[in-house]
């Protein structure tokens, strides 16, 4: 969970620098949710282009995508466990690089992208 926890702070800072920071907790569980939710298609997209899985439809996609954000509703707001997240890597001297955070985004959402083209011959 170091990784949800680390994404969450990252998302958690990147939303404190936007204009609407007051919002800042919900939009990183909100954003961290959405490209859980693309990694996990991407995942459940090559399982079925090798007749591992069924075709995610419309409604399956909402569903995860709202399984994920409560569940991370749950995980980070059990006894207000986002404070004690973001009090934790704001004592460190160094919290990590933002060029990791940028290539994870790019990957997520580079590999999601591909592999629907990709399903639908197009590449």
């Amino acid at each position: 969970m170091k990784v949800i926890d680390y994404l969450f702070f990252k998302f958690y800072k990147f939303w404190q620098r936007s204009s609407i920071s007051e919002i800042s907790t919900y939009a990183a569980i909100l954003l961290l949710s959405v490209f859980l939710n693309c990694n996990i298609h991407t995942i459940w997209g090559l399982l079925e282009y090798y007749k591992l899985a069924i075709h995610p439809t419309k409604l399956m996609y909402n569903i995860s995508l709202c399984v994920i954000f409560i569940l991370l509703c749950f995980y980070l707001g059990w006894h207000k466990r986002y404070k004690a997240i973001i009090e934790n890597y704001e004592r460190r001297l160094h919290s990590g690089n933002l060029l990791i955070i940028i290539i994870y985004m790019f990957l997520s959402l580079f590999l999601f992208v591909v592999l629907s083209f990709w399903k639908k011959s197009v590449i």
